[in-house]
């Protein structure tokens, strides 16, 4: 059953995700001369497009916690695979901060960009400050911003050590910083969620075929105050990994 499962998801995701590029599209032509309008659009389109992501891999999320975060907020969590970005996107309205790679996944990478997806090259220093300032930017327009500051994903047994650069944003634009913590529950060691040691194709085959994911989200109360990245990341790395690992 998983290659035939595999193979009717695909054209399903793929009819999908098409119908979501146009429309993205209209969005950006209906309302190319009103950003607030846009930005609101976007914003929409991507959770709905999270949400129908969530549908197709049959993922189930048990959310505990608020999501009606403040708007203007930096949303962070650690960071397994692909299902991450579903499951975040379909519980917030934000928009992403991505790996530079994901620019070049099939049918991802135009959904990505309709969506406003901001896009760093972490091996360069100058574009590293420029997405601060980005981010810094949206936050300070009052859209939420969603990262994942591992910078990679893990094998989801642990965490990787955050990236601080990017927090550097939150500290200019005073926000608050929501954690997020994503458990997967699932047979496979490491998860079938997990994007490790497998190149694209053989990770979103892997959930094509998978009947279906549970996992599980807890929206940890926000950090703010702080005046320091380091510092800040520091802090919400602890709260991450603690509840990580009580989960």
């Amino acid at each position: 059953m998983g290659p035939v499962r595999a193979v009717t998801r695909l054209a399903l995701l793929i009819a999908v995700y098409c119908l979501f590029g146009l429309i993205g599209l209209l969005i950006h032509l209906l309302f190319f001369y009103s950003e607030s309008l846009r930005s609101r659009s976007i914003l929409f389109f991507t959770r709905a497009w999270a949400r129908c992501s969530c549908f197709c891999f049959n993922i189930r999320v048990r959310v505990i916690g608020n999501t009606d975060i403040l708007q203007g907020s930096l949303i962070i969590s650690n960071h397994v695979g692909s299902p991450d970005i579903f499951i975040m996107g379909s519980r917030f309205p934000a928009y992403f901060v991505s790996k530079a790679e994901i620019a070049e996944w099939p049918l991802f990478n135009w959904l990505a960009r309709l969506g406003a997806t901001l896009f760093v090259d972490r091996s360069r220093r100058h574009q590293v400050k420029l997405t601060v300032e980005q981010i810094s930017r949206r936050l300070l327009s009052g859209s939420s911003v969603i990262l994942f500051p591992e910078g990679r994903a893990s094998d989801g047994t642990g965490m990787l050590p955050f990236k601080t650069s990017h927090f550097e944003a939150a500290v200019l634009a005073r926000c608050p910083v929501v954690p997020v913590v994503i458990k997967y529950h699932d047979a496979g060691t490491p998860s079938v969620a997990c994007w490790w040691d497998k190149n694209f194709v053989q990770h979103i085959w892997a959930l094509l075929e998978n009947p279906r994911l549970e996992a599980t989200a807890v929206i940890l109360p926000m950090v703010s105050g702080e005046t320091d990245r380091r510092s800040l990341a520091e802090k919400c790395f602890n709260l991450i990994q603690e509840k990580h690992r009580s989960l």
